[in-house]
């Protein structure tokens, strides 16, 4: 990728981040108790969008990969799949809903957000998969940028905003990406048979089969970075969750920005590299990798090391000042988490699945059992402490097991 592009890309994620910058700054400041309820409803929809689509892309996106395959095919059933499981989840959806105790005024709107939510990131993986990632980063910015700014402005102008019309606003902004997401699909279409959209069952049990490991591995990866909100919500208050989702926020850029400028453009050519055996294109990509993995992590911890203070000053929140090493502890653990990713996309190209399971799970129980014992002692610092320990196990697992793999 050219450095015009890599700027483009930076410059829509820039004004994401910006956007929820400026919309965590804003909710943080009018009630950390509302913003804590708002943080357990958006990680509510974020863990059940993994739960809804069943990690089945992980099967379907490699079958993509590989040469020679029925692309048209593949996608047509992988989304039929997808509308099957909207209606068969709809019951279990309800009842999480019900036992988080959510406002029943929003369950409709709630999940149109997560179905919408859910086919927005299966049409932002297909553009990365086919190398389009101004298109994917294009889609995000609709569906995660453009609707916080109005909302963002929302607050701004009246001081306050329900729960209700955020949500809101988050559906418009997913139709506008899936609407975006369509234009692209069908204007670069090649010609369709009709042969290729049939109900394929054996393809579909086989990926199901296959998707097992990965499903649960991502609802270890999910329990790892959501469920210590639960937990202090469980043992604190909402307020409490409202602090610590504000540091875990702030710490999540790093992950937005090593997953648009490198994760995100680097992993289908390591995985390409691997499957199709080019062993010097795979050495050439997998420095590349680490080397930008450091250097952007490095540059970001700077600036946000000197953003954060100066934001909770400008809020008047300097309180939390004293527990700035919360934020430092999670931008740590997120940075092991990145650079454990190299080492995932070895083992996924490889078709070690069952790997990526016992690394995920292994930190997933111990990160659960973790906060179980510091979040009574310690307060949101135990969950810190937590989240970074389970992230750094996951690293060294995943880089035992890829090393064994390559032999390096």
């Amino acid at each position: 990728m050219g450095n015009s592009s890599k700027i483009l890309l930076l410059s829509l994620r820039g004004l994401s981040i910006l956007a929820k910058f400026g919309f965590t700054a804003l909710y943080f400041r009018y009630s950390e108790a509302a913003f804590g309820e708002y943080s357990l409803v958006a990680t509510s929809i974020l863990l059940l969008v993994f739960v809804l689509g069943l990690d089945f892309y992980s099967y379907a996106n490699r079958e993509v990969l590989q040469p020679g395959t029925n692309t048209q095919k593949i996608i047509f059933n992988q989304f039929s799949l997808y509308i099957l499981l909207y209606v068969l989840m709809l019951p279990l959806v309800y009842l999480i809903f019900k036992m988080e105790k959510f406002n029943p005024e929003y369950f409709l709107l709630f999940y149109l957000v997560l179905i919408t939510e859910h086919l927005n990131f299966e049409f932002y993986r297909l553009l990365f998969v086919f190398k389009k990632a101004l298109a994917a980063n294009i889609n995000l910015f609709l569906r995660n940028g453009l609707w916080v700014l109005f909302a963002t402005w929302e607050m701004y102008r009246t001081g306050s905003i329900r729960l209700y019309d955020v949500l809101l606003y988050w559906f418009v902004g997913n139709l506008l990406a899936l609407l975006f997401s369509l234009g692209i699909s069908f204007s670069k279409r090649k010609k369709m048979a009709v042969s290729n959209f049939r109900w394929d069952k054996k393809w579909i049990q086989n990926g199901l089969v296959v998707s097992i490991p990965y499903i649960l591995a991502t609802i270890s990866y999910k329990t790892i970075e959501f469920s210590d909100r639960y937990m202090i919500d469980y043992f604190m208050d909402k307020k409490a969750v409202g602090v610590y989702a504000f540091f875990a926020n702030m710490a999540n850029v790093l992950n937005i920005v090593l997953f648009t400028l490198v994760i995100s453009v680097l992993y289908p050519l390591l995985v390409e590299a691997i499957m199709q055996k080019k062993n010097h294109t795979f050495q050439n990509i997998y420095k590349k990798f680490k080397k930008e993995i450091y250097i952007y992590s490095g540059a970001m911890t700077l600036v946000l090391s000197i953003a954060l203070p100066l934001l909770l000053m400008l809020l008047d929140k300097t309180q939390y000042l004293k527990q700035f090493y919360v934020f430092f502890l999670l931008i740590a653990g997120n940075f092991a988490l990145n650079i454990s990713f190299l080492y995932h996309y070895i083992i996924y190209a490889h078709k070690q699945d069952k790997s990526i399971l016992i690394a995920t799970f292994s930190g997933a129980v111990l990160n659960v059992l973790l906060n179980l014992i510091l979040i009574p002692m310690l307060g949101i610092s135990g969950a810190a402490i937590a989240t970074f320990v389970s992230f750094v196990v996951i690293l060294w697992v995943k880089k035992r097991d890829a090393g064994k793999l390559l032999m390096f």
